[in-house]
């Protein structure tokens, strides 16, 4: 019984790193649950967090593998540029990236660990992705300049890690940094009703504030805007200190009509200039 409890309390703190919570029920069982309940009380946990070891199938790009059991594993925190495949075509830098984590993954070892959500839309594993030496192949990819910082909420683990490398990298000029497609664009390139594709970078200084039922609204102009969810909104700091600032906004640039508009899911994506 003691070492089923041990287990539960183990997956728990790995999966998590939230609170948990202990509750007695009816002839001195015992549950945990990460959701409080009437009579529960919080438990201490102090474990690291936990790591999984499985064996790698193949590489699919710079920021997906495939296990050998067959379950699909993205790499959290980052984004690498797309290599050429049946469903898209084939970005600059995006082969440096898969083959450098091909010569990485050789050993075919890897071990997991996940985060708050552990599985994206697609039905694939998030997880930080080490070597057996604990080499950190997320944050290894950013300092390589091979990949571009993505966090989004609630998966934050290492945030601070992985955005110093991506500043390390990008003062290095390394990888895609000295590429001219990642070079900022200023906001008179934009064409209205035209569709980008790829990861943006966009110089824009936001004017006034809108809401709308999901979004805060940074407006830039007519045909541009900065959305973060109302859900988000605490993780930024006060968005008025946006306004009038000159600013660097990364993501990916979505178009409705004539107007362009890019979602930001944490403060990391924008850059004061």
């Amino acid at each position: 019984m003691r070492a089923g409890i041990g287990m539960v309390l183990m997956l728990l703190a790995a999966s998590l790193q939230a609170d948990i919570y202990r509750s007695e029920a009816r002839f001195g069982n015992t549950s945990f649950s990460d959701r409080p309940s009437s009579g529960a009380e919080p438990v201490q946990l102090n474990a690291a967090p936990y790591r999984y070891q499985f064996s790698v199938r193949h590489v699919i790009d710079g920021d997906t593998l495939v296990l050998k059991n067959g379950e699909k594993v993205r790499l959290i925190g980052i984004n690498t540029p797309e290599v050429e495949s049946r469903y898209t075509r084939a970005e600059a830098g995006g082969d440096a990236a898969r083959e450098w984590l091909r010569q990485k993954l050789r050993s075919a070892q890897v071990w997991l660990e996940y985060d708050v959500e552990q599985r994206d839309k697609y039905d694939r594993q998030l997880a930080h992705v080490f070597l057996e030496d604990g080499e950190h192949l997320n944050l290894s990819l950013l300092e390589q300049g091979l990949a571009m910082l993505t966090l989004i909420p609630p998966n934050l683990r290492y945030s601070q890690q992985l955005i110093a490398a991506q500043k390390l990298a990008e003062r290095a000029g390394r990888g895609i940094w000295q590429k001219p497609g990642y070079q900022p664009k200023p906001l008179s390139q934009l064409i209205p009703g035209e569709s980008y594709s790829g990861w943006q970078r966009w110089q824009v200084t936001p004017r006034r504030i809108a809401e709308s039922r999901k979004y805060i609204n940074l407006i830039v102009s007519e045909h541009f805007e900065i959305k973060i969810a109302k859900s988000l909104q605490d993780s930024f700091p006060p968005l008025t200190q946006y306004l009038g600032q000159p600013l660097e906004v990364r993501g990916w640039l979505r178009r409705q009509g004539q107007q362009h508009f890019m979602i930001v899911q944490h403060p990391s994506a924008i850059q004061q200039r």
